[in-house]
């Protein structure tokens, strides 16, 4: 009889510890399965936000200004710029580039003209490269050059940090697009053609 109680104290030890290793092995489990799926959720918001930041990102809005048909003064339009190839500077410029929509004025800048380049300093000069088409295809007088170089400046000057203008061809100044405006300095905010 005290050989059957051994066994069963034996067979009951072995029991309990059987069943105590299942048991924490399926709360790890449950605890496993409950950590990945926050870990999941997570992710997944952390992934959303990104997301979120990314288009928020690529599109801005900004003004910019195109001549009126009497080249008296430059009319706002106001765009979305896509930012997820340019940054902000070189998307607004390319709205110029393109010219303007039905009713927002007349497109100023030579269609041959190339951009090459947009920048911004520390001091917040903007500079704006363009290649040799620009002086070689230019047709305008003394006021198309006013309204070309205030379309480019006061478009880049509305935004805040950009303080003033400089005008370059294939990487050099720009003294001057056809005689008219001195640009051998960066030009300034033009408010008397808004």
């Amino acid at each position: 009889m005290e050989r059957i109680r051994t066994i069963l104290a034996a067979f009951f030890i072995i029991s309990t510890v059987f069943i105590a290793g299942c048991s924490d092995n399926s709360g790890n489990k449950a605890q496993s399965e409950q950590q990945n799926g926050q870990i999941t959720t997570n992710d997944q918001a952390k992934n959303e936000k990104e997301s979120s930041d990314k288009k928020n990102i690529k599109q801005v809005k900004a003004t910019v200004y195109f001549p009126d048909e009497n080249g008296q003064k430059l009319i706002a339009s106001d765009r979305t710029l896509n930012t997820e190839v340019d940054d902000k500077y070189l998307a607004a410029v390319k709205v110029l580039l393109q010219g303007p929509k039905k009713g927002e004025g007349i497109a100023v800048i030579p269609k041959q003209a190339k951009l090459l380049a947009v920048s911004v300093d520390k001091n917040g000069i903007a500079s704006v490269n363009f290649d040799n088409a620009l002086v070689k295809n230019f047709s305008g007088g003394s006021t198309g050059e006013i309204m070309l170089v205030g379309s480019v400046t006061d478009t880049l000057t509305n935004f805040p940090e950009v303080k003033a203008v400089r005008f370059l061809v294939d990487g050099k100044p720009l003294a001057t697009l056809s005689g008219h405006l001195d640009l051998t300095e960066p030009v300034k905010r033009m408010k008397n053609i808004l």
